[in-house]
């Protein structure tokens, strides 16, 4: 077989496996988000529909008010607005440029197939996750091959490996895939590689992808500019190779080169910003900006349970771990990437809103993970190269640890944190899929009516009958009498610190079908009511009377002090006979992080 068809059979099952990964992993996306159109979870919604919003209005609606739907800014979070007629948002449109041909291949085919083509209906939602996975797959491959220049395969790919599954980039490509962190993460993961490879290629193509890359990354993210010194410092050692890449840029042809691609680029944005305010240049983010300047909030940026970073990303302290390896030992960037890494940590510790909003970890240190992927591999080589068994276990370990605590947790956040500066909610999300180990309070009680029991209260529906699932007693609850016997536990002498959980297995039975019951439970501290929740039981219709079913409950508390009375009971809200027996109730409480 002759080479040349020895390459394309390689190309086309390359080609082959990249599209089955693509494919599964938007199929993975899509499970992950099944929110209908409108719901503030959903793709296209808040800040995300202001980044969309441009692609409607070039290919639909153009970008006047008046043909438009019908309050289409508020049912879709108000991400963009209507002033004067004129649709007015205040995102660039990087983010609409990179997706647009996922978007004019999903309206074609809306058109095609003669389904809603609005730009608003479930099927737009679907070409976010096309584009992010997209836009993840090839910014990864980028980033391994850049790194394969400079580290071994193994280390190259674990490094890969754990930027996408130890990190909150893995959030913002699944989870809020149309945000515009994945698409400049790809960005800089390309320049970073074409930049990689000036020394020995200063082509007029190659500073045509840098030139463009430059450009998408601005204009998708503006305070991104910060990364492009890169261009001119990456792998300069000496004055002379800056020197020589500063010729090479200042060549007539390659300034030119960069002045047309650039101005290409910009001027969708600029003419966008002429029609709304008059000027070419604008600043739309109005009363927003950089109020902290003088007092920087990098506490907040990096600890707080408000999308502090080391927070919710850990992996970032070995990154930096590895970055003070490169300084200290004078590797090749280390400067470069300090320097970078610390003017992006006080911009966003300046911003008026240093968590940024609703997210998952500091959304905007996303992108920068690519230039920080050089100290991660630096420090995963002196663990791989040491060849010391225990330290490769450790590493190990704690690599595992990292993807499974940030994959857990990323599945498990509802899009929003919601306990402003207190760690109590973040503790919870903790302990409820217990990414920590933690000290626990236990307590269980099981009841089948048949001997008397302290908490039974008052005990006076207890029913003699044949038909008990064990023994011969069943709490019964007729129409007539509504509520059976509670279980009533006083908290502090049985259980400490806070509720979380309590879990209830019990055997029912009914006259014909009960189609309507409810286990209640009920905390009251000094008279006064401070938690309340019914879960309503669901039993499946039998065609005998009286047919024992197994039932499993879970009720979630918002850790709740384990304080004042808890009241457990059944309520019939139907108008038939139900028997109870068999109870077993377990209490779960958190106490504090830690193994004792």
């Amino acid at each position: 077989m002759r080479k040349s068809e020895n390459g394309i059979i390689r190309w086309l099952y390359g080609a082959g496996v990249f599209l089955i990964i693509y494919l599964s992993l938007v199929k993975v996306a899509g499970e992950l988000n099944d929110y209908p159109a409108g719901d503030w979870r959903s793709e296209i919604y808040a800040d995300k529909s202001g980044y969309y919003i441009y692609l409607p209005a070039a290919f639909i609606y153009g970008f006047y008010e008046s043909s438009y739907p019908d309050s289409i800014d508020v049912r879709i979070g108000d991400g963009f607005s209507f002033y004067r007629g004129k649709l007015v948002t205040k995102y660039t449109c990087g983010v609409a440029l990179l997706t647009s041909p996922f978007f004019i291949i999903t309206h074609l085919i809306q058109l095609a197939s003669g389904e809603t083509a609005d730009g608003f209906s479930p099927a737009y939602l679907n070409y976010t996750y096309m584009a992010a996975i997209f836009y993840l797959l090839a910014g990864v491959i980028a980033l391994w091959l850049f790194l394969r220049k400079r580290f071994s395969s193994v280390v190259s790919a674990l490094t890969v490996l754990l930027i996408v599954g130890a990190t909150n980039l893995f959030y913002y490509t699944f989870r809020d895939s149309l945000m515009s962190h994945v698409y400049s993460f790809a960005l800089f993961g390309f320049l970073l590689l074409v930049t990689g490879n000036l020394k020995t290629k200063s082509g007029t193509g190659r500073i045509f992808l840098i030139s463009l890359l430059a450009s998408l990354i601005v204009i998708v993210r503006p305070s991104n500019v910060i990364f492009l010194p890169v261009i001119l410092l990456l792998d300069v050692k000496l004055i002379a190779e800056l020197k020589a890449r500063l010729r090479v840029l200042f060549r007539p042809l390659n300034l030119l080169i960069i002045l047309c691609t650039a101005t290409l680029v910009f001027l969708p944005q600029l003419l966008y910003w002429n029609f709304i305010s008059g000027n070419l240049f604008y600043y739309s983010y109005g009363n927003e900006g950089f109020i902290f300047w003088n007092s920087p909030e990098i506490t907040k940026v990096m600890f707080s349970p408000d999308n502090g970073l080391l927070v919710y990303v850990p992996l970032f302290g070995f990154m930096v771990i590895g970055l003070l390896f490169m300084v200290f030992t004078r590797k090749s960037n280390g400067w470069l990437i300090f320097t970078i890494l610390a003017l992006h940590i006080y911009l966003v510790s300046s911003w008026h809103m240093p968590g940024f909003g609703c997210g998952f970890g500091h959304r905007t240190f996303i992108e920068y993970y690519a230039l920080l992927s050089v100290p991660l591999a630096w420090l995963i080589h002196l663990i791989i190269s040491g060849r010391k068994f225990l330290m490769m276990l450790f590493g190990g370990f704690i690599a595992v640890f990292l993807i499974w605590f940030n994959m857990k947790f990323s599945l498990a956040y509802r899009k929003c944190y919601e306990g402003g500066s207190s760690f109590d909610v973040y503790n919870q999300y903790l302990v409820r899929e217990r990414l920590l180990p933690f000290v626990s309070g236990k307590y269980s009680l099981y009841t089948g009516y048949e001997e008397g029991n302290d908490y039974l209260m008052p005990g006076t529906r207890i029913h003699l009958t044949d038909m008990a699932a064990e023994g011969r007693k069943v709490n019964r609850i007729t129409p007539e009498l509504t509520y059976s016997d509670a279980i009533v536990l006083p908290l502090e002498q049985l259980i400490s610190g806070r509720l979380f959980n309590l879990e209830a297995t019990f055997q029912l039975a009914a006259r014909d079908y009960a189609g309507d019951i409810q286990f209640v439970c009920a905390v009251a501290k000094n008279d006064s009511l401070v938690f309340y929740h019914a879960e309503p039981v669901v039993i499946q219709p039998r065609s005998v009377d009286f047919a024992w079913e197994k039932v499993d409950l879970k009720i979630e508390f918002p850790f709740l002090p384990a304080e004042g009375e808890m009241k457990l009971f059944f309520w019939n809200r139907g108008t038939t006979e139900i028997l109870v027996d068999d109870l077993n109730i377990e209490l779960k409480s958190y106490i504090r992080i830690g193994l004792w």
